[in-house]
């Protein structure tokens, strides 16, 4: 004699934490369940499309901020015949940006340090290289610095290109004061050979030495005798 399957008997608890969305969806699966005579299961655990699909609709705050970060920091590409200021330890170095990520600039022969590092102060030779931006900024910050512009008329793009493929692999006068690296790429982009980093920094050693000398006079001028 065919006895039909016991009433299923779900607690309270569980009810309590359906929604009436899941009691209509879990109701039809239970009845479908009790018609083939199969012991009816209820899953209340989240299935792995739900969890990505939650993961992806919120982003995480640390994501997020990084993105922010990596959007602040991106820099505009340079184009051909910009100059390329890098902020080195002490004193800036300087580029002309050629092409794909590429630069001209000076270094010394021995390619160990970069023209305008303490060793080359006392070299009076370097060699014109070609290098990726990449390995030329050894970590340190940069930008596009055309400062001249408002200046000097930059010669035409194609032709400071085309001087400055000229000086690759060149090895050149070096000098601190009159043939640094910076004076090498206003000369190739302007025809102006000039560092304003030399120009400054001999101002400010002219105004410190006229202190001196003031002070020196001062100190040795006769004063004034009171009765």
């Amino acid at each position: 004699v065919f006895s039909p399957p016991p009433p299923l008997e779900i607690s309270s608890q569980v009810l309590a934490q359906l929604s009436p969305k899941h009691l209509r969806q879990g109701t039809s699966e239970l009845d479908r369940s009790v018609q083939e005579g199969e012991k009816p299961v209820v899953n209340l655990e989240t299935t792995p499309n739900q969890k990505r699909s939650e993961a992806h609709s919120t982003p995480k705050p640390e994501s997020a901020d990084k993105l922010t970060k990596q959007a602040a920091e991106s820099k505009p590409r340079p184009r051909p015949g910009d100059l390329i200021e890098i902020f080195r330890i002490g004193y800036e170095h300087w580029a002309i940006y050629v092409e794909d990520d590429c630069v001209v600039h000076l270094a010394p022969p021995s390619e160990e340090f970069e023209a305008g590092s303490i060793t080359s102060v006392f070299s009076n030779r370097a060699l014109v290289k070609y290098s990726r931006l990449e390995d030329v900024l050894h970590g340190c910050s940069w930008k596009v610095n055309n400062k001249l512009d408002g200046t000097y008329l930059p010669l035409p793009v194609d032709r400071i290109i085309q001087r400055t493929k000229k000086m690759i692999n060149k090895i050149v006068q070096y000098s601190l004061i009159d043939g640094n690296c910076e004076h090498f790429v206003n000369d190739l982009r302007y025809g102006v050979s000039r560092s304003q980093q030399v120009e400054h920094a001999l101002m400010e050693g002219a105004k410190a030495a006229g202190v001196v000398i003031s002070a020196v006079v001062e100190s040795i001028s006769p004063k004034p005798v009171t009765a």
